[in-house]
C-alpha cells in the first residue's frame, strides 16, 4: 500500500514539473500582455504554489483569480465571468475538472479573449480524486478538441503514455 500511495505522489509531482515546463516556454519572451490565471490558488509556504504568475515577465498585467474569497484573488468564475476580448492570454490550469458546466467555462474563455488570444489548459486525465467532492471530469484528447474546437488553431500535448496520459497541456488560439 505504500508503494502505491508513493506512486501517485511521485505522478502527482511529475505532473505539476510538466505543466510548469510548458507554462514556462509559453511564458519566454511574453511581454506587455494583459493575462488573466483563473484558479491560482491558495497559498503553500508564504507563495501561491499553483500560480505561473513567476513565469511571466513583469511588464504583464497579470490578474490572479480564484472562486475561493480567502485566497485572497479577485473573484472569478469562469461560468459566470462576463469578460470582452479584455485578455491576450488566459491560464486555465487544472481547473477545468472541476466545472461541471465545461462547455460555459470554455465559451466564457473564449469570449473573454482578445482576436489572436491563447488560452492554455492543463487538464489531468490519469491522476488520482482531489479537492472532494468536486472534482467532476477527466478529458480524453479527443474530448479536449470537441470542448475547443471553437477556437482557430489548438495544439495539445499530452504527459505519459499515449494510452494512458497523466495529463494534457493544451494551447488555444482564438
Amino acid at each position: 500500500m505504500n508503494t502505491i500511495i508513493k506512486n501517485i505522489g511521485l505522478s502527482i509531482i511529475s505532473i505539476r514539473r510538466f505543466n510548469n515546463e510548458q507554462v514556462k516556454k509559453f511564458a519566454a519572451g511574453v511581454k506587455n500582455k494583459k493575462i488573466l490565471e483563473l484558479g491560482s490558488g491558495k497559498k503553500k509556504n508564504d507563495e501561491y504554489y499553483y500560480s505561473t504568475r513567476r513565469f511571466f515577465d513583469k511588464s504583464n498585467n497579470f490578474t490572479q483569480s480564484d472562486i475561493k474569497k480567502e485566497y485572497g484573488h479577485k473573484l472569478v468564475d469562469v461560468t459566470t465571468m462576463r469578460f470582452n476580448k479584455e485578455f491576450d492570454i488566459i491560464l486555465c490550469l487544472n481547473v477545468l475538472e472541476h466545472v461541471i458546466n465545461t462547455k460555459k467555462a470554455v465559451d466564457n474563455i473564449y469570449k473573454a479573449l482578445k482576436k489572436g488570444g491563447v488560452a492554455l489548459f492543463v487538464i489531468p486525465f490519469a491522476f488520482p480524486l482531489h479537492d472532494e467532492p468536486g472534482d467532476y471530469y477527466r478529458f480524453t484528447k479527443y474530448g479536449l478538441k470537441e470542448i475547443l474546437k471553437k477556437f482557430k488553431d489548438v495544439k495539445i500535448k499530452e504527459y505519459g503514455f499515449r494510452l494512458m496520459p497523466l495529463a494534457y497541456y493544451a494551447e488555444a488560439r482564438k
